[in-house]
């Protein structure tokens, strides 16, 4: 598997949780189409069609969707925002969401202020913590499957489980979870869902899977529309009609990201021909080996690590020192991210026990 990683033979890279390195297959996927536009131009248009439609349906396997169910956009962002802004609010109405959120799954809630739309923010994505915010006026709660920053994971099947039981939309921010953790929409009864490509799936940035559950596709007004997701008469172009597509390539209002796309299809194919759940056990597996590395030389780590992600703080550490030690790391080719107040390693699958040693033995000396 390091073989068809080659950022193994120049970094130790634990920076997945940030942008992921592409595999050997996502990036010959890019060259390959980069090479057919230059030398052919669009000849082979269909061929793109055809991948595009192939991205979709890898995308639905990841997460036990429907193809129908599932749409290229640009990244998680604007996901979230088509679901935040596309519901049908009413004065008064209310959306849950968690104090853990990356800003993609905070700003798009609360600027629904300005339509009476009040956010309410549990303490944790723990449904003890999100049960009491929710009322007869809760439309949505939305949870980001992984926490971005200390890697705490929210339990999907009781939060679904919970909004199904009181007819409330459950959407879910995966970015940090797809392609690392397993994912099942149907059994989390997920109602939305979005995630970028460029992280644990370790595709380019720019294309990214949102999925939309059929019964709740229409509950959403579609914010964009183009020449790609409405219905055509005929063949031609000026006898198009304002009738959405009636499944979720509606949420597509124009031409996608083609090298995007093609990366995307073959990162997530080589993951489902590895084994989602193989992934998950053997770097959650290495993430806690970590943890305890990382603990052996007096560093703080956030417990319990149930994903790839391990915050750790090292001691005596201010904004400035976490800075330098950050710094200091990447010069010894160790890549990791900063991140309120913590280290963030976020080791993958692909990644070594002897990696995890060297980030011990450096993070120690520089100590």
């Amino acid at each position: 598997m390091r073989e068809l990683f080659p950022v193994t033979k120049n970094l130790i890279y634990f920076n997945h949780a940030a942008v992921g390195p592409l595999s050997t297959r996502a990036a010959d996927a890019v060259e390959r189409h980069a090479r057919d536009q230059r030398d052919f131009g669009a000849l082979h248009w269909r061929e793109w069609y055809a991948q595009q439609d192939g991205a979709r349906a890898s995308a639905a396997r990841l997460i036990n969707a429907d193809a129908g169910e599932v749409a290229i956009l640009k990244n998680t962002s604007e996901g979230l925002a088509f679901v935040a802004e596309g519901y049908r609010w009413r004065e008064g109405e209310n959306v849950v969401t968690t104090a853990l959120e990356f800003p993609s799954n905070m700003s798009p809630w609360k600027h629904l202020a300005r339509r009476g739309v009040e956010t309410r923010v549990a303490a944790s994505p723990a449904l003890e913590h999100i049960e009491p915010l929710v009322d007869a006026r809760t439309r949505i709660v939305s949870v980001s499957a992984v926490a971005f920053h200390n890697g705490a994971v929210a339990d999907l099947d009781a939060i679904g489980g919970f909004c199904a039981q009181r007819n409330i939309l459950f959407c879910v921010d995966a970015i940090q979870a797809a392609g690392v953790l397993p994912i099942d929409v149907k059994r989390s009864k997920i109602s939305f869902l979005a995630a970028d490509g460029h992280k644990w799936i370790c595709a380019l940035e720019g294309a990214a899977m949102f999925f939309a559950a059929r019964e709740h596709m229409d509950k959403l007004e579609v914010l964009e529309l183009g020449w790609t997701n409405v219905q055509r008469r005929s063949a031609s172009f000026l006898d198009a009609t304002d009738d959405l597509l009636a499944d979720a390539r509606r949420f597509e209002a124009g031409s996608l990201n083609t090298a995007g796309t093609m990366a995307l299809r073959a990162a997530i194919d080589l993951l489902l021909e590895i084994g989602i759940d193989e992934i998950s056990r053997r770097t959650i597996a290495l993430a806690n080996t970590l943890g305890d590395r990382l603990e052996s030389i007096g560093c703080k780590v956030a417990r319990p690590i149930a994903s790839g992600i391990v915050g750790a703080t090292p001691p005596r550490v201010d904004g400035r020192e976490l800075m330098r030690l950050h710094g200091e790391l990447e010069k010894e080719r160790i890549i990791c991210a900063p991140r309120e107040g913590m280290l963030r390693f976020s080791p993958h699958f692909y990644n070594s026990e002897d990696e995890v040693e060297r980030v011990g033995e450096v993070l120690k000396r520089l100590i």
